[in-house]
């Protein structure tokens, strides 16, 4: 199995939104699917259909077995769980912090098959849970929203990833074309990142939360909307990534030398092939 880990320097950025949409499109294109939530906030079941934050997860469950879910997509998930009081919250930091391999060493208990992916939905980097989810994964997903905060804290972000040898790209989310802000700073953000860039763009679209407030799948619910065109292709190139990974050709050149690959080339699919 491949483990991705979904990042950004800011809040807003998507993060849950792009692991669990991921999720329930990698399952489509046939790759068995854990979406595991790194990330106190809680709100990882909800995308999945849940009514009320999971009592129990990822930071309190005695094992994967009282941990784990299922979505009605057949996506299998691991929320946070209740994180407890701030005492609580603090000895779970501190034990990130001594441990920093720590959801490395539970994910290595998993028994999944050699095609299967893992999507780490973390807290904003530099965090534990951030840290967590980087020492975990095999490729880094940094999402970077079109803003000036993004912009000027992403290269941090970049280097430090760089320094790991962990293969990286990164996606801009929440894109709104007509806006020049949005224009430019993608056009700074290519400049930047480099190939580590995707051409996927995630524009903004109303009915993410709306699917949200419903517990649905958005690219189910919306499949031909702009913003579930470009969650498909970039679901793609992931899985085309997982594949070539688990093939011994992983590595930042990999991601580099599939930056411009057509979604349907990367994954093996149909170029067609419609949506599930």
């Amino acid at each position: 199995m491949k483990t991705v880990a979904i990042v950004s320097t800011v809040g807003g950025a998507g993060r849950t939104t792009v692991t669990a949409e991921l999720a329930t499109l990698l399952a489509w294109h046939g790759h068995p699917t854990l979406a595991v939530e790194c990330d106190p906030r809680g709100l990882l079941g909800f995308h999945f259909g849940l009514r009320a934050p999971a009592p129990l997860g990822l930071c309190n469950a005695p094992g994967w077995n009282e941990a784990g879910q299922r979505s009605d997509d057949g996506v299998l998930f691991v929320p946070w769980g209740e994180p407890g009081d701030v005492v609580a919250q603090a000895l779970m930091a501190e034990r990130m912090q001594r441990e920093p391999h720590w959801l490395r060493g539970l994910l290595a208990q998993v028994d999944l098959p050699a095609n299967a992916v893992v999507l780490i939905d973390s807290a904003p980097w530099p965090s534990p849970h951030a840290r967590q989810a980087i020492a975990a994964a095999d490729l880094v997903l940094m999402l970077a929203p079109p803003l000036p905060q993004a912009c000027a804290t992403l290269p941090a972000l970049h280097a430090a990833l760089r320094d790991t040898g962990v293969a990286v790209a990164c996606a801009v989310t929440r894109l709104q074309p007509a806006r020049q802000l949005h224009t430019d700073i993608s056009v700074l953000l290519r400049a930047t990142l480099g190939g580590d860039l995707l051409p996927y763009e995630v524009h903004e679209d109303a009915a993410v939360p709306e699917a949200f407030a419903r517990g649905e799948s958005f690219c189910r619910s919306t499949p031909y909307s702009q913003a579930a065109h470009d969650l498909q292709g970039l679901a793609s190139w992931v899985s085309g990534w997982s594949i070539l990974a688990s093939s011994g050709k992983s590595g930042p050149a990999s991601v580099q030398g599939m930056r411009d690959m057509p979604a349907s080339q990367a994954s093996g699919a149909e170029p067609d092939r419609a949506t599930p």
